[in-house]
C-alpha cells in the first residue's frame, strides 16, 4: 500500500516539475490566459506583460519547488524509514494542490478561459489516495 502511496505522490511530483519547468520558461503568458484577457500577448503593455511574467515564475518556482521536496521526501524516507516524513509530506503537496485549484477555479469562474482544472482536481484525488494508503504505515 505505501508503493500505491509513492507512485501518487511522483506522479503529482512529476506534473508539479513540467509545469513549474514551463512556467519558468516561457517568454509569454499560456494559451488560456489569453484567452482569459482576449488579449494576445504582443497587445499588453510592457508593464502588464512584466507583471504576468513576474507571476508565472512564481508559480513555477513553487511547483518546481513543491515536485523537488516531494522527491526528496520519499528518497529520504526510503533511506531513513522515519514515519515523520510519511506525515510531512502530503503538506506541500496539499498547499500547492489547493492553490491551484482556487487559482484555476477563479480563472474559470472569471473568464471564458479553460485552465488546467481537471488536472489539478486529478492531483488532488492522487494526494488523497496517497494519504490513505500510507496512513496505516504512520499509525
Amino acid at each position: 500500500m505505501l508503493n500505491i502511496s509513492f507512485v501518487c505522490y511522483l506522479i503529482v511530483a512529476l506534473f508539479s516539475l513540467i509545469f513549474g519547468v514551463i512556467y519558468l520558461t516561457r517568454s509569454q503568458f499560456m494559451p488560456y490566459h489569453e484567452i482569459a484577457l482576449s488579449k494576445n500577448w504582443e497587445e499588453l503593455e510592457e508593464t502588464l506583460q512584466t507583471l504576468l511574467l513576474a507571476l508565472m515564475r512564481i508559480a513555477g518556482g513553487g511547483l518546481l519547488a513543491t515536485g523537488l521536496i516531494i522527491y526528496l521526501l520519499i528518497y529520504s524516507y526510503f533511506i531513513t524509514q522515519e514515519k515523520i516524513l510519511l506525515i510531512i509530506l502530503p503538506f506541500p503537496c496539499l498547499i500547492t494542490s489547493f492553490a491551484s485549484i482556487k487559482a484555476t477555479l477563479m480563472v474559470t469562474k472569471k473568464t471564458p478561459a479553460k485552465p488546467p482544472l481537471k488536472l489539478s482536481i486529478f492531483c488532488l484525488i492522487l494526494i488523497f489516495i496517497a494519504i490513505f494508503n500510507s496512513i496505516i504505515f504512520v499509525v
